[in-house]
């Protein structure tokens, strides 16, 4: 009995966040200072996803419809909260939520980190979660609604 299951954990990570999401509401949280988000680059060691799903590249066409419907996702159409609570606005990691967690939310605008991120590692991150960080798994999400959060949340890295 001494190991804790993935559901277990998976779940300890969701209460976690569910309580970290009350407080900010219960107290009407803002980030008013900028964060350790924003360093560039970040130190993370979230586990690797596998290597069949790490080696896929993101399956959909890069186009402004794409990333108009990513956009959608991440600012809202996610729960158990949408993305830029955490990951901010200009996704730099600056979220309304993100002075709450160690370490803090990743910083989506560093291409020294993000340019090293395969595809499916992106994918396997948003599908199952981060274990040892605040990110929660959105396992309620399809596989083409994780691609195009994917899509949407490289081009942070890319944009001038």
């Amino acid at each position: 009995m001494g190991l804790i299951s993935k559901t277990s954990v998976m779940s300890m990570s969701r209460i976690v966040f569910a309580s970290g999401l009350l407080l900010s509401v219960l107290t009407g949280c803002k980030s008013a200072t900028v964060n350790e988000a924003a360093v560039c680059p970040q130190d993370r060691y979230t586990d690797l996803a596998p290597a069949p799903i790490a080696s896929i590249g993101n399956p959909l066409e890069v186009n402004q419809d794409n990333l108009d419907a990513g956009r959608r996702l991440f600012e809202k159409d996610v729960s158990p909260v949408p993305c830029i609570e955490c990951h901010g606005r200009k996704g730099d990691g600056n979220g309304r939520m993100a002075n709450m967690f160690e370490p803090s939310p990743r910083n989506f605008t560093c291409s020294q980190t993000m340019d090293d991120i395969p595809d499916g590692q992106l994918y396997w991150v948003i599908r199952n979660g981060s274990i040892g960080t605040s990110m929660p798994a959105f396992e309620k999400l399809d596989d083409e609604e994780i691609w195009l959060l994917a899509m949407y949340i490289r081009q942070f890295s890319h944009s001038e």
